[in-house]
Formats: structure tokens, C-alpha cells, sequence
């Protein structure tokens, strides 16, 4: 008995052993296969089957012409001058710019003289010219494929990065801030607030293609707003709450399309240059000199100048209601009198007059007396038609249960993850 249970532990030992991972424990990561530019070719390319044929891949060079790309492997001036005419249709030859990727197709048998050569005028477009008699030039297309995706992101520090961490490019970003400039305040995010979004991205060879397009957003801070893109058959669509309001309004939230607030609307702040306590009747904005000032709305410039305090200024009325003033510019971009549409660039940031760094004060009145923009119902524009609302209510009801998938999928990883 005894002699077995040796056996035993010896086994026990040897499975341990063998059979029992003891190392630290590691991920799997995708191993990364770099490919040289000239490699064998594969079955086919550029809507060319490439049976007997290689590939060299290459990109334009600074001061390269179709003459000179082409010249050096001895193509004749008369093919190239043949070449120029066959592809005027399609393509100029004259546009080909430097860094784009190109491709020499030779034959597989050690020929210096290539039978293609290929552009690639973007991600989709690429002009194949054959250098064999008969000449011929002909325009090819690469598949772009277009699917949609949903996101959740939590604020953990600077919204941007959390939202390309989670995978989301820079467009989808720029996106976001677009949707929502007439109803979030980019500038008073918190930590622990909750982006949830679903869209349609295409993409060319795996890659983002174009800009994405967000159907839909929920933004849940101090308060929840929602987004849902609707197009009705007599619009030409928008962006709208769950109750079928537009979400565009009178007013953009800010005059800066990225900042942060250094200074809130206060009835009493010391003041950083006078050193004494005053009104602050304006929310100032922190940005790099030159940053461009847009018009929250449209209207008619009422002034623009300088004063020792404002330093470069400009005031625009809106209506007889309203009116917004831009302080502390750098440099003006219009004049008195001058109509200006939302969102136009009135000025660049700076730091004339009374300031202490590079920033924009934003002032706001109402009937004649200043107020806090942050905290006014502004004016929509028109909602949606009761006769748009039950086809809205349907594309609504999906998106609002995507997001909700989306945030459950996000949020159980969180937690597993912790």
C-alpha cells in the first residue's frame, strides 16, 4: 500500500507537471507579419489575374511625373504619349501626386519590362494602364464594405482618448461633437458620464473609408439627451430627441469647436488682473492662440473694435431678443455691419485687453441683460410632422434597444474586467 501511494504521488507530480499550466500567465496576441514591397504575387490584383506575373509595390516620390516613372524601365515616349490620351477619360495623368502607391506588374520570367503599371488615386480608385500593344487604360474599383457598429464609453479623463480607446476613430469623435453642438456643453463632461452611440462605418480592405455616420447617441451626465437620425420623405433629415424635436437650435452651445472653461458665469470673481472682486458676466474659454471664434448664430455684426478692457472685440446681434460678444481676440475677421452665419469664424483667439492668457470671454444677452447662456431654453428649430412621427417611433424604438445592448455589453465587461 504504501508503494502505491508513492506511485501515486509520483504520477500525481508527473501530471502536475505535464498537465497543469505553472507559468505566469500571458494573453494571446496576434502575431504581426511584415510583408516586403516586392513579393510574389497573389492570384490577383487590381482586377488582374496574376497567374505568371509579380508584384513590385512602391509609392510616388516627390517630383515624380507619369514620363519619369515610366521612362526609366523603357517604356517608349510614343506608349507614354499613347498612354496620356487613352487615360484622359478617366484619369489626368498631371494629377498624379507624390505618396500615393503604385505597382509595377512584371511578367515572371525575369522581364525588366513591366506589362501594368498601376495607380492608386485613393482607397477605392486605382487607374491600371496596360504598357502591352494594344495600349489600354482602364479604371478599377476595390469593394467597400459598409456595416454597423455600437459603442459605450465611460469618461474616464479626456472624452477624445476615451473614445478612440474603445475603438472609435478620430472621425467618429468629431462626429459626436457635431451631433450634439446645439445641446451638450463638450466643456462641463464629467468623469463617470456615459457616451452610447450605434453607427455606420464603411470600410476599404479592413480600413475606415469616409467619415462614419452616427444614428444615434445617448449621452447620460447630469442629465440624459438622445439623438436619432431621421430622414422624412419632405426633409432633408436631421437629428432629432425621442419626442421627434430637433435637436439644432438658435444658438451652438460654444464658440469653440474644442477648449476647456477656465472661468464660469459668476456674479462675483476675483478678478485675475485687477485683483479685485466683480461680476463676471461671461464664461471664458481656454484655447491656443489663433484657435478659430465661430458665431453661435446667425446675424449682423453690431460691433467690432477694440477697448482696453475687451481688447479685440466683436458684439453680434441675433434677433431682437439676443445678442453674444467675443472678447480678447487676436485678430477680427469681420466687419460692422456684416451678416454671419452660425458657426462662420468671426476671429482667433488671443489675449488683448484685460487677460492673462489666450481665451475667448462669450457673452450672452437677453432682452438687453446679460445672462448665462448654459442655463437658457434656446429656441429649436422645427420638429418633426405628426404624420413622420410613427415610422420615427419605429427607427427610434430599434436604435434606443441597440444602445441599450451596447451599454449592458460594455458595462458587464467593465465589471468582469475589475
Amino acid at each position: 500500500m504504501k508503494g502505491s501511494g508513492l506511485v501515486l504521488a509520483a504520477m500525481g507530480a508527473a501530471y502536475l507537471y505535464v498537465g497543469v499550466d505553472l507559468a505566469p500567465h500571458q494573453e494571446f496576441v496576434e502575431e504581426t507579419i511584415t510583408v516586403e514591397d516586392t513579393t510574389a504575387a497573389p492570384p490577383s490584383a487590381y482586377g488582374i489575374p496574376l497567374s505568371g506575373f509579380c508584384v513590385d509595390r512602391s509609392h510616388v516620390k516627390p517630383g515624380s511625373t507619369f514620363s519619369t516613372l515610366l521612362a526609366p524601365l523603357g517604356i517608349s515616349a510614343a506608349c507614354i504619349d499613347t498612354l496620356v490620351r487613352l487615360a484622359a477619360p478617366l484619369f489626368d495623368v498631371n494629377r498624379i501626386r507624390a505618396g500615393h502607391p503604385l505597382a509595377f506588374i512584371f511578367p515572371d520570367d525575369d522581364s525588366t519590362m513591366p506589362a501594368y503599371f498601376v495607380y492608386e488615386a485613393n482607397a477605392v480608385d486605382h487607374i491600371v494602364f496596360d504598357l502591352r500593344s494594344p495600349y489600354d487604360v482602364r479604371l478599377e474599383k476595390r469593394p467597400i464594405h459598409t456595416e454597423e457598429k455600437s459603442l459605450s464609453v465611460e469618461v474616464t479623463g479626456a472624452l477624445w482618448n476615451d473614445l478612440v480607446a474603445a475603438g472609435a476613430t478620430p472621425a467618429l469623435a468629431a462626429e459626436l461633437s457635431k451631433v450634439f453642438a446645439w445641446t451638450v456643453d463638450f466643456y462641463r463632461i464629467q468623469k463617470g458620464d456615459r457616451f452610447t452611440m450605434v453607427y455606420r462605418q464603411s470600410t476599404v480592405d479592413h480600413e475606415p473609408y469616409g467619415d462614419p455616420l452616427l444614428l444615434s447617441v445617448r449621452y447620460d451626465g447630469a442629465r440624459t439627451q438622445e439623438a436619432f437620425l431621421y430622414d422624412s420623405v419632405d426633409s432633408k433629415g436631421g437629428y432629432y430627441d425621442a419626442e421627434g424635436k430637433s435637436l439644432k437650435k438658435a444658438f451652438l452651445q460654444a464658440p469653440l469647436k474644442y477648449s476647456r472653461i477656465s472661468s464660469g458665469f459668476s456674479l462675483r470673481r476675483f478678478h485675475p488682473v485687477q485683483k479685485r472682486m466683480k461680476a463676471h458676466l461671461g464664461t471664458d474659454y481656454a484655447a491656443p492662440y489663433g484657435t478659430p471664434i465661430l458665431s453661435v448664430g446667425d446675424g449682423v455684426v453690431e460691433k467690432a473694435g477694440y477697448t482696453g478692457g475687451n481688447g479685440n472685440y466683436v458684439k453680434i446681434r441675433h434677433n431682437r431678443t439676443y445678442e453674444t460678444q467675443y472678447l480678447h481676440m487676436r485678430k477680427i475677421l469681420v466687419k460692422k455691419g456684416q451678416v454671419v452665419k452660425q458657426g462662420q469664424v468671426i476671429g482667433e483667439v488671443g489675449s488683448t485687453g484685460l487677460a492673462t492668457g489666450p481665451h475667448v470671454c462669450y457673452r450672452f444677452w437677453k432682452n438687453g441683460r446679460q445672462v448665462d447662456p448654459r442655463k437658457e431654453v434656446l429656441p429649436s428649430a422645427d420638429p418633426l410632422k405628426p404624420e413622420d412621427l410613427p415610422a420615427f417611433d419605429r427607427v427610434r424604438d430599434d436604435l434606443l434597444a441597440r444602445m441599450d445592448d451596447a451599454e449592458f455589453k460594455a458595462k458587464s465587461v467593465s465589471v468582469a474586467n475589475f
